[in-house]
This record gives structure tokens, sequence and C-alpha cells, in this order.
């Protein structure tokens, strides 16, 4: 009889078992329906209610790890998984400690039943599309050791109670909305070790010696990020940094920390320090670059209002020194130690350029752009063995490009633009079979681009910038060797002959305006805008457009019979319409003399050179007496907004450049403004008609142009109103002042046509002939 009960006993013991592992399963299951979209089909194909283990577990369920019958572990990390994830039936997997589906694209809430899940000791949420808040029931997870939420939508305040999670070691929330008070929450961290808090909106500052219960925190941690925040004040007012024992990584970067840059001088177990983008002031933290720093190997203090000299760097680890956009002025550093990336640029350093010769040979990056730098570079061949980016642009470097140049065989970059560099390109740049930027722009090259026959299979070169010199002759037919070429920028030479035909499909921008090219433009280069080819070179020819044989237009032969007939009768409409303008205008000038001959002319004497403003006398004679900017910014053109009469022309500044929405094309290279300059400049209106306003616009620089403000409503697209301006503008004539370019912005009132302003006497003075062709002398 004990036997038999015995047998029984094990018999229910084993079907409670099996009741137990189902419901793992039904729970699995449950957790499949929210998944809507599988692309990798690891998941939705291997959870089947059939494949299953003898103690009634899944097995081979794709992410799912079992032990004893239990669900212990879920892991779909990186599958792209589409839908949501079912935590009320996530939490009746009981002994369920791992659950981890960063990087999928899951979303809706963390909801309360998470703290649930008693046994779970990780909970990665990571790179994912959760919303709304921390739920207070998550700190409930006594065994929880590692929590990231990183990379959601997720907000509002980090729960006040993640202090008791005694077991946490590793919090990563960065990357969301979450608000709320530094300051408060790392009192809370006692044993985190792993704390990333960054890219929230997180405020407070780093006072940590102000009150208590920081002193566990400061000792344990050893990766500390708190950047892209809102934080602000001092760093470390008291001295706190002191205490930070264990501390190896430390990133405070894009907040608004202000006041002296702390010494750091007992940060020893530091690695990498990252402090960029405040307003942090003071001198170089010189202590961390010396040899008794004894293992930081990264310092990043960019953007900041660090002021000073910098002396030379022995510091044995570092590798990484990053002191740009600061106001360091003086020599460059004498050494640099053995760091690999070294970038000083935006600063005032001085001095001669060929102090970098002795930075040994470690140095892989050097960018010492936008400085105040001379001389020239240094042609030493026995170092640099390592230098894979050479920048040191906009400064005054002068002289020939150094033949050792070619020798450094990891170069991928060289960046040299606006210098005061000359002489002739180095041909074994172009021959590189690792050069992968060459920006040569701005300097005063001379000669052709030396490209000789190559015998390279595969060329390396991606951007080639070599604008804005004197360069010359016709390009090298070798140069569609170039098959990942990518961006090519000649513009502003004297290049001449034929665009080469086949240069690389891979181009995805192009510049050769402001040239002497001509012949056809290559097919495949058809797809870059208008821009990319004018101003400059005239004598391109595009399909399907006009041909100029010896000052003589003609039309394509698939164009020139219906064109031709419009042409003519738009010719005829126009010149009838001009002439009954011309007839009206005298009628008028007729009449003004009859009543005020005398009068008049004064005024027009007076109003021909518009250096005095609007009057009312040009009111009088039809012209308004109107001051106004131009504003070359989509929110703001409009002709309807005047400024009304005005002691001188004020203009309206605009506050950045980003906001010039519509595009300024120049016929003629020799036209030196932009459309900013455009934008800033006073303007007088001159007189209006049906087709829009006149105004006199004059530039920064003194050059005066006549800018047609044409109304809404009378343009065609883009490409025809482009067309047809360029025609006009290739007219010359000794009586017709031509067109030199137009505005195109994105509202139908931001249409701009510009010419040079021609300051002549007015016509009433040929018309009663009062000293014509003399009037202002």
């Amino acid at each position: 009889m004990q036997a038999q009960c015995t047998v029984c006993l094990i018999l229910l013991l084993f079907v409670v078992e099996l009741v137990i592992g189902r419901s793992d399963l039904e729970t699995l299951l449950e957790v499949k329906k929210g998944f809507k979209e599988d692309p990798s089909g690891k998941v939705l194909i291997s959870w089947d209610s059939k494949s299953l283990a003898a103690d009634g577990c899944p097995r081979n369920w794709y992410g799912v790890t079992c032990s004893e019958g239990h669900v212990t572990s879920i892991v779909l990390n990186g599958v792209g998984l589409i839908g949501m994830l079912d935590f009320p039936a996530i939490s009746s997997l009981k002994m369920l400690r791992n659950l981890s589906v960063s990087d999928n694209q899951l979303r809706g809430n963390v909801t309360v039943e998470v703290g649930f899940i008693e046994s779970l000791e990780n909970l990665d949420l990571s790179h994912n599309m959760f919303s709304g808040s921390i739920p207070l029931e998550l700190t409930d997870l006594k065994n929880l050791v590692s929590l990231n939420l990183s990379m959601n939508d997720m907000e509002g305040d980090i729960p006040f109670g993640v202090g008791s999670l005694e077991q946490l070691r590793y919090l990563d929330l960065h990357s969301n909305a979450f608000l709320g008070n530094v300051t408060a929450l790392l009192a809370q961290l006692g044993g985190v070790l792993f704390v990333d808090i960054s890219g929230n909106k997180l405020f407070g500052s780093l006072d940590l010696e102000a009150r208590k219960g920081y002193s566990s925190f400061v000792s344990k941690v050893k990766y500390f990020n708190i950047s892209h925040n809102n934080m602000s004040g001092e760093l470390f007012p008291h001295g706190g940094m002191a205490s930070f024992g264990s501390l190896e990584v430390f990133d405070a970067s894009y907040n608004m920390f202000a006041g002296n840059l702390p010494s750091f001088n007992f940060a020893a177990s530091l690695q990498i320090l990252r402090l960029g983008n405040n307003k942090l002031s003071g001198s170089p933290p010189q202590g961390l670059l010396q040899q008794s720093s004894m293992i930081l190997s990264e310092l990043d203090v960019s953007h900041n209002e660090l002021e000073g000299s910098l002396g030379n760097i022995n510091a044995e680890n570092l590798k990484l020194l990053n002191l740009s956009s600061n106001k360091l002025s003086g020599p460059l550093p004498g050494s640099v130690g053995r760091c690999e990336v070294l970038d000083l640029s935006n600063n005032m350093f001085s001095g001669n350029v060929s102090r970098i010769q002795s930075w040994g040979n470690n140095i892989e990056v050097i960018i010492l752009s936008s400085n105040l730098l001379v001389g020239s570079l240094p042609n030493e061949t026995s170092q640099f063995l390592r230098l894979s980016s050479l920048k040191i642009s906009n400064n005054s470097l002068d002289g020939l490009l150094p033949a050792s140049l070619c020798t450094y065989p990891e170069l991928k970059v060289i960046d040299l633009s606006i210098n005061l560099l000359n002489g002739f390109l180095l041909p074994c740049l172009f021959n590189s079979t690792r050069l992968s930027y060459i920006h040569l722009s701005s300097n005063t090259f001379k000669g052709t681009i030396p490209i000789e026959a190559m015998t390279l299979q595969n060329p390396a070169l991606i951007t080639l910038d070599l604008s804005k010199n004197a360069l010359s002759g016709h390009l090298s037919l070798d140069l569609i060797r170039f098959r990942n070429l990518e961006s090519l920028d000649l513009s502003n030479n004297n290049f001449e002959g034929d665009i080469p035909t086949n240069l690389s499909d891979t181009l995805k921008y192009i510049n050769v305006s402001c040239n002497n090219f001509s012949g056809p433009v290559p097919q495949n280069l058809l797809r870059f805008p208008n821009s990319a080819f004018h101003p400059g070179n005239s004598l391109l020819v595009f399909p399907h457009e006009e041909v100029k044989l010896n000052g003589t237009s003609y039309l394509s032969s698939a164009r020139r019979g219906p064109r031709l007939k419009f042409a003519v009768i738009a010719a005829v409409v126009a010149g009838l319409v001009g002439t009954s303008s011309i007839v009206a205008l005298l009628m008028y000038m007729v009449i003004c003399k009859t009543h005020q001959v005398d009068g008049g002319m004064e005024n027009c004497a007076k109003g021909s050179t518009l250096s005095a403003g609007p009057t009312s006398d040009l009111s009088v004679r039809g012209l308004p007496a109107q001051t106004r900017k131009i504003e070359a910014v989509s929110s703001s053109i409009s002709p309807t907004r005047i400024q009304y009469p005005s002691k001188s022309p004020k203009p309206l500044k605009v506050s950045s450049p980003d906001k010039i929405a519509g595009s300024l094309h120049l016929f003629d290279c020799a036209s030196k403004f932009n459309a900013d300059d455009l934008s800033c400049a006073p303007a007088q209106a001159m007189g209006t008609s049906c087709h829009g306003t006149l105004y006199k616009a004059v530039l920064e620089s003194g050059h005066a142009l006549a800018v047609k403000w044409l109304k809404e409503g009378i343009l065609k697209n883009s490409k025809d109103f482009a067309r047809e301006v360029k025609k006009l503008g290739n007219i010359r004539h000794p009586n017709i002042v031509s067109f030199i370019g137009y505005y195109w912005g994105p509202k139908d009132h931001e249409r701009l046509i510009l010419s040079n302003y021609v300051d002549s006497p007015c016509l009433a003075l040929y018309l009663h002939h009062k000293n014509p062709r003399t009037q202002n002398a």
C-alpha cells in the first residue's frame, strides 16, 4: 500500500511539472501574437507549439532558453521584430531571469506588469520604439542587476525608488526624453558601476559635495555619462572630482557647464575625459598632458572658452587630444608624445607650421585648420609613417606642395584649402592607391591636373576639390578612371576644351562653373543642376537647347517648327506692346513739359543719382518714394512688405544664412556676390509696371544692382523661367543693359531678375535736349 502511494505521488508531481511547462508554452504563444512581422523569419517560424522537449518546455525555439521545464531566458536581439511586447503575458514566466529584445521595432508602453517578474536579473529593451514613462513597479525587481532602456521614445521622471534596487550595477537610459534633477538621482545610485543617462532632458549641477549620500556612488562608479543634457553650474566646485577613485570614463559634453576647468589631477584611474561643447574657461589642463598622467588615453575639451598657450605634450598613453574651437594661442607644441589624433583647429595658434616635423611617427590625424599659421609644409620623408589625415586649411601657408606628401604610405585625406600655396600640383597625388580625399581649393596653383596614364585598377579617389585656383588646360581623359569618384569641384579656374565623357556614374556632386569649357555636356552629367556648369562656360552645348553659331541663334530640328512660329508671334506682340508703351510715355512727358518743364528737369537731375534717397518729387513723377530691403528669405520675401519713406534705406538683418531658402544664379563669373549679400542690401524702389517693381539695391561692396521684383502669377516653372532669362541675358547691344542673373525662391512671389544699375539721366532730359549725356558731370 505504501509503495502504491509513492507511485501515485511521483505521477502527481510529473503532472504538475507538465502543467507548469505547458503554462510557459502558452505564455510564449501569447507573446508571439504581438509580433506582427518578423523579417528574419527566425522567431515566428521556430516558435511552433509542436516543437516541445520531454519536459514540455519549448525546444529549438529561437532565443528561448529553458531549465528544468521553465523558461529562464528570452533573447531576441536584432532580428527586426515589428509589433508589441506583451508584458502582462510575460509576467507569468515566474523563473525568467533574462529578457532582452534590443534593436527591433517594438512599440507601446512598458506596463506595470513588468514589475511582477521578481526573478528578473537583466532587462534590455533598448533601441526600440517604446514610449511612456518608467512604471514605478519596476523598482520592485529586487534581483535586477542590469537595466537598459536606451534609445527609445520614453519620457517623464525617473522613479525615485530606483535607489531600492540594491543589486543594480548597470543603468543605461540614454537617448530618451527623461526629466528630472541629476543630483537627486545620483544620490540613489550607491552601488551602480555603469551610469549612462546621456541624451535626455535632465538638469541640475554636479556639486556632489553639497549634501551627504554621494560617497558610495563617487567611490564605485567606473563609467559616468551625462552628456547631451541641460546640466549647468561649475564642474565639481568643491573638489568632488578627487573622490572618484574608480572612475575610468567621464563624459559631460554638450551641456551648459561654466566656470574654470578642474585640474583632474587626482583622477588616477581616468582613461577617457570628454567635456566638449560647454562654456568652460581657464587654461588647458596641462597636468593631464604630462608624463605623470598615467593612463589617460582620450581628452576632448573642444568648443569651450579655454585661453592661453599649449606647452609640449609628454603623456605616454594619450592617444586622442581635441582642443579645437577654443581661444588658444601661441606656437604649436614642439612635441605631442604618442598622440595619434590631434585636433587644434579653430583656435589662434600662430607661428611656423614646420614645428609639426618633430611630432614623430605615431601621429595618424593632424587637424590644424582655421588658425594663424604661416610658412611652408616640411619636406621630411622619414616621418609621418602612420599619417592618414592631414588638414591645415584656412591658414596662411605658402610655397610649393612638398614632394614628401607622396611618401606617407597611409595618407588618405589631404585638406590644404584656403591658403597661399602655389606652383604645380604633384602627379603622385593622383596615382595613389590610398588617397581618397584631396581638397586644395582657394590657393594659387597653376598648370594642368597632372593625371598620368594610370595602370591602377581601382584608384581610391572619392572627393577632388581644386576650385578657386589658376589651373588651366584641358582635362585629362584619364579622369574617367576614377571609378569611385563621388564629388568633383573644378570651378573658378581656367580650364578649357571638352568635359570628358563617361565620368564615374558614382558622382553625386560636380561643379565646373566659371571655366571656359566648350562642346556638348556629357549625357551622364545632365542629371546635375544648371549651377554645376554656369556661370561661365559660355560655349558649352546642352542637348535640346539653342546652339549659337557666329552670333546667330539656331534651334534644333526637333523644336524649330512650332518654337520658331511661336517666337515670331511673341516678337511681334512684344514689339507692338513696346511701341505703345513708348508712345504713351512720350505723351506723358509732353504733358509734363507744358506744366512744369523747369521744375521737372530739376527733379530729374536730383533723382538721377539716387544718392539722397527717395523724395516727394519722385513720388509726384510716378516713382514711389519707398525704400526696402530685398530679402532673399522664403519666410519674408514679399513685394507687399514695403517700408515707407525714411531718411535713408535701412537693411533688415538676416539672422542666419541658413534661412536663405532660394537659389541665386549668376551668368557671369565677374559678379562676386551671393544670396546673403543680396538679402542684406538696402534697396530703393525706382518704379512699377504690370510685371513688378524695379529696385536699386546697393551691395556692401558699393556695387549697385537693378533688381526687378516680378509679380506673383506671371511666371512659368523654374526650368522654363531659367531658360528664358538666360536667353535674354545673352543679348548684347549698346543700348540694352543685359541681365546678369536671377533669384528663384520657394514662394510664387520670390522671383527676382538682376542687372547692373546704370546711373544715367532720365528720359525727360533727352526729350527736352537739355545737355544729354552730361547731366551727371
